[in-house]
């Protein structure tokens, strides 16, 4: 059986529409996951930056105001605020390992916690509430629990 050229092209089109409506869902869904990645790659560069994980530079503090609220940025006491307090969390917990979960939309509970003879320990719990994604990314609040 041999199929004609038109006959090729005409079926090429009808799957093509057919197959349409799914390929857009699909772009939707994979721009959607790579803006989610991207909200908890900034989310996650604050928390380590606060808690002292990651080395605690000026810059670094002047870059991650901007993902702020206003009234957050005021209650932490703006760049140097948040710079003090990832210098004082890096001399207090120096070898612990964090656990990150998302509670809900909009609020990411991040554990704290040191493995010590067999023992896990949590040494504290921080809870970032935040809104918007991508660009529009905004901390509203951050409550800390001490551990056990």
């Amino acid at each position: 059986m041999r199929f004609n050229k038109e006959d090729i092209l005409i079926g090429f089109f009808i799957i093509f529409g057919i197959s349409y409506p799914f390929l857009i869902a699909f772009l939707i869904f994979f721009e959607d996951v790579k803006a989610k990645k991207q909200e908890i790659e900034e989310l996650r560069s604050f928390y380590s930056f606060l808690l002292g994980l990651e080395e605690c530079k000026e810059e670094k503090a002047r870059e991650l105001s901007k993902i702020m609220s206003k009234n957050l940025y005021e209650k932490v006491g703006g760049e140097k605020g948040l710079l003090n307090t990832c210098q004082s969390y890096r001399k207090a917990y120096t070898s612990a390992r964090v656990e990150e979960r998302l509670i809900k939309e909009g609020e990411l509970l991040v554990e704290l916690l040191k493995k010590e003879k067999g023992m896990t320990q949590r040494l504290l719990s921080l809870r970032l509430y935040f809104e918007g994604e991508g660009e529009e990314l905004k901390i509203e609040n951050i409550e800390y629990e001490k551990g056990d």
